[in-house]
């Protein structure tokens, strides 16, 4: 058994010499002059099927590689087109939101002053819960202001003043459940009623299935109360949907003021004597 072990050790180390000199010998072959014809030699032989096999395939690999740039600038054209869209979106919701921004100004500023008596005022309080919108403001009779009395701010209609003591009064917001307002789509004309709900949003009902209504559209006071002038902005129609079993559109309206934000309103006493 001793004698096997030494045999196997021999053998292995007579392998390791052998696969030594194989290396060294290739090594020194390599960079002789041998080598380096055989390798001109090879590459003259080769070269007519290489130039074959190149004129072959070059057309192919050419073709496939079109396609695969055309399919990419396809891509790249997509996306384009999707940001340019996009851009354009946000371009029209900027000149939209600057062209009523404007309108407001002038009307807050211009025609409610003209025509009518208003009372500056500021928020003393605020009241938000499932059933009530409220807020306080720091005037009252002593000022002239009673109930039924719109009150604005520079983005638009703000609520209705449900009770009036000497130096303050309570205003029932847009989006209080209770809230009913006389409404007229800008464009169209149309006349329907915004109401506040539950849920906290607010909502232009009243409009038949049958009439035109588009997201996006502009809500106005319709004047229909000799304390609310026509033509303040309550809001825009945000979300129409079909109830089967209701005549009317429900049509769900996003105020332009954001009632928790508000410090200082105006209070719409009446036309001018």
């Amino acid at each position: 058994m001793a004698f096997k072990n030494g045999n196997f050790k021999n053998l292995i180390v007579l392998l390791v010499i052998v696969v030594l000199c194989v290396i060294i010998i290739t090594i020194s072959f390599k960079q002789s002059n041998i080598f380096q014809s055989l390798r001109t030699v090879s590459l003259d032989f080769l070269n007519p099927i290489q130039e074959k096999v190149y004129s072959f395939f070059n057309p192919l690999l050419k073709f496939f590689l079109s396609i695969k740039n055309y399919i990419d600038l396809n891509q790249k054209i997509e996306l384009l087109e999707k940001e340019n869209a996009s851009l354009l979106k946000d371009y029209a919701e900027n000149i939209n939101l600057k062209i009523e921004n404007n309108a407001l100004r002038k009307l807050i500023g211009l025609e409610i002053r003209k025509d009518y008596d208003t009372v500056p005022a500021k928020v003393i309080g605020y009241y938000d819960s499932k059933w009530q919108s409220e807020i306080i403001i720091n005037v009252g009779k002593t000022s002239g202001v009673y109930e039924g009395m719109a009150v604005v701010n520079e983005k638009g209609l703000i609520g209705i003043i449900i009770a009036s003591a000497e130096k303050s009064s309570q205003v029932r917001l847009l989006t209080d459940p209770q809230s009913s307002i006389g409404a007229r789509i800008l464009s169209s004309r149309k006349l329907g009623v915004v109401e506040g709900g539950i849920d906290k949003l607010a909502y232009l009902n009243y409009i038949k299935i049958s009439e035109d209504v588009f997201k996006g559209d502009v809500l106005i006071t319709a004047g229909l109360n000799d304390l609310i002038p026509e033509g303040i902005l309550i809001g825009r129609v945000s979300k129409i949907s079909i109830i089967p079993t209701s005549p009317y559109k429900k049509i769900v309206v996003d105020l332009f003021a954001d009632f928790k934000e508000v410090e200082y309103v105006l209070v719409i006493k009446g036309l001018k004597k």
